[in-house]
């Protein structure tokens, strides 16, 4: 049989598998925000628009984008147009997590998805620099967050799945970050001129057994795995769980997306080689 052939042949007959990996993910979808047609979600399970926290110690938010420029829309996104941040002390912005992101109280699991640009040797603001932040609460309190290191040059990307503070810091003492549940990257490779992608996954939390397991992926490789705690999040609807975006971040970020379940390996890698990216599966 001719080379050409056998490859279209062998290429034609991967295309059903292709079409129901990529429908399991879209079903799996829960909010996608692409940035590419403005601040709201292109699709969003709950309250698709973005909010600015105007006040924290108020608890006063508004709808749409009022950081006095300090974040705005970029045409530089990884697919067409991204979130740019551009001062450490601009407001804060999020999306409402209410149904965006699929909270379970018991035996939960999931996945978080983006692409990040960014220098992490001159570029970043000083102190901690969260591209993401999910909680109801705090960074330690019910929370996961993807952050930056305070020191270091790069400084060290990092994975936090922060259980109710009562469950993993009962006595509220200032623990090492040697006990804390806390993923260090490896050789994360971040650069001005390049995007990253992050997704990370959560399974068996909410459970009270000591056998969660959170995976954090690089450009879809495993990059890392936290286990080893009882990772019981207490997510109140009456506490407005917020998805927090560019905390004391600067930087792009680009396709924010949430699903209902941990993703497998075959599957984060095929999010990562979306041609479109996650917009690709709302077509």
């Amino acid at each position: 049989m001719p080379r050409l052939l056998l490859a279209f042949l062998l290429g034609f007959s991967a295309l059903p598998r292709i079409v129901a990996d990529e429908a399991a993910l879209k079903s799996a979808l829960t909010f996608h925000a692409s940035f590419d047609h403005g601040l709201e979600a292109d699709f969003a399970k709950g309250d698709p628009k973005l909010y600015t926290w105007i006040d924290r110690g108020k608890n006063l938010s508004k709808a749409g984008l009022h950081t006095d420029h300090k974040s705005a829309l970029s045409p530089d996104g990884k697919f067409g147009k991204a979130m740019k941040f551009l001062a450490g002390d601009a407001p804060w912005i999020y999306y409402a997590a209410q149904d965006n992101l699929a909270y379970h109280k018991n035996n939960w699991s999931g996945s978080v998805s983006l692409w990040l640009k960014c220098d992490p040797v001159d570029g970043l603001a000083k102190g901690y620099c969260d591209p993401v932040q999910l909680t109801p609460r705090a960074w330690n309190d019910a929370a996961f967050f993807l952050d930056f290191n305070k020191d270091g040059k790069p400084r060290d990307f990092r994975l936090g799945a922060f259980a109710d503070k009562k469950i993993w810091n009962p006595q509220g003492s200032e623990l090492p970050e040697s006990k804390r549940p806390l993923l260090t990257s490896t050789d994360p490779k971040f650069g001005a001129d390049k995007w990253t992608h992050i997704l990370f996954t959560w399974e068996d939390f909410n459970t009270g057994r000591k056998d969660a397991v959170a995976k954090l992926y690089l450009d879809g490789a495993l990059n890392g795995t936290l286990t080893g705690w009882n990772q019981m999040f207490t997510w109140a609807r009456d506490e407005s769980p917020r998805l927090l975006l560019g905390l004391h971040y600067v930087g792009l970020l680009d396709e924010f997306s949430c699903f209902s379940r941990a993703l497998s390996a075959e599957e984060v890698k095929r999010v990562h080689f979306l041609a479109n990216g996650v917009s690709s599966l709302l077509k």
